[in-house]
């Protein structure tokens, strides 16, 4: 295929069939083969929100013990109202009481710059603190959200929208190189829109699914060894059963039974889950 030519729908297709054949879907079910107490209609809004915006940068693992943190200390939006940008920066930051993302500066993108810009907008006079998806679109044009995938994701995990593709860097990275050299040249925009509008609707592919099955391809490429992988598995379980407005009534044979079919892994991801909702020691 020539560098500069993007894939047609055909090779999409090829790739996203191939991808889905090799993906453990035992281990981790893909979004739209969750079991009903993880999909979107049964999960917190707030805490979908907070994963999602904070996203930036970090493993899935080290995501939901930051996540566990911050939903102890602020269980929900009206626990965040009187932040101010000093306050969001501490909240996020490395240091104690921070909850341990590193330095998230406000003004100067990335997480900080997103919390902050989602925060301003909820208690505002559109928002009148009341998320909808399309209250979430006018995201587009705020700091930290302009370049779409945010917006999208925000879309797609928390209010089911199958017609939007997030694409993180992990998936970018996995699609432009190795799998289509002809995007390698191609802004991430332009590479969501080009495989919306070519896979959108199609019958046997999701595009929530293609996204999740790029960044774990990419992921589990990186991970060298068992642990490693079962830190990919343990972690990306981990924040949606955080999420779930069903998370009381999860037990270790639940995640067996449904979520986990490695009696080994099943164990590690109920300890996890312990720990990141504050029942057992960190």
């Amino acid at each position: 295929m020539d560098r500069f030519a993007f894939p047609d729908k055909k090779a999409l297709l090829h790739v996203y069939q191939e991808l889905h054949k090799k993906h453990p879907h035992d281990l981790l079910p893909l979004e739209t083969a969750l079991p009903k107490e993880l999909q979107p209609e049964n999960r917190d809004k707030y805490r979908t929100c907070m994963t999602m915006i904070l996203s930036g940068g970090n493993s899935d693992k080290r995501l939901a013990i930051c996540l566990g943190k911050l939903f102890r200390r602020h269980p929900d939006f009206e626990s965040l109202r009187n932040l101010n940008k000093n306050g969001v920066a501490g909240l996020l930051g490395k240091e104690p009481p921070g909850i341990g993302l590193g330095l998230q500066d406000p003004d100067k993108g990335g997480n900080g710059a997103r919390l902050w810009s989602f925060l301003q907008s909820y208690s505002g006079p559109s928002w009148k603190e009341i998320v909808t998806e399309h209250n979430i679109l006018s995201l587009c044009d705020k700091k930290g959200f302009k370049r779409g995938k945010f917006v999208r994701t925000l879309q797609a995990y928390c209010f089911g929208n199958r017609d939007v593709l997030p694409l993180d860097q992990r998936a970018l990275d996995a699609i432009r190189d190795p799998l289509f050299p002809g995007y390698c040249d191609s802004s991430d925009e332009e590479i969501r829109n080009d495989i919306e509008t070519k896979l959108r609707g199609e019958s046997g592919a999701s595009l929530i699914d293609f996204h999740e099955l790029l960044r774990f391809v990419e992921q589990d490429s990186r991970a060298k060894t068992k642990r490693a992988k079962e830190d990919i598995i343990i972690g990306w379980n981990g924040w949606r059963v955080l999420c779930s407005l069903e998370r009381a009534r999860i037990t270790q044979d639940w995640i067996y039974r449904h979520l986990v079919r490695d009696r080994d892994i099943a164990r590690g991801l109920w300890d996890f889950f312990q720990q990141i909702r504050g029942t057992k020691a960190e």
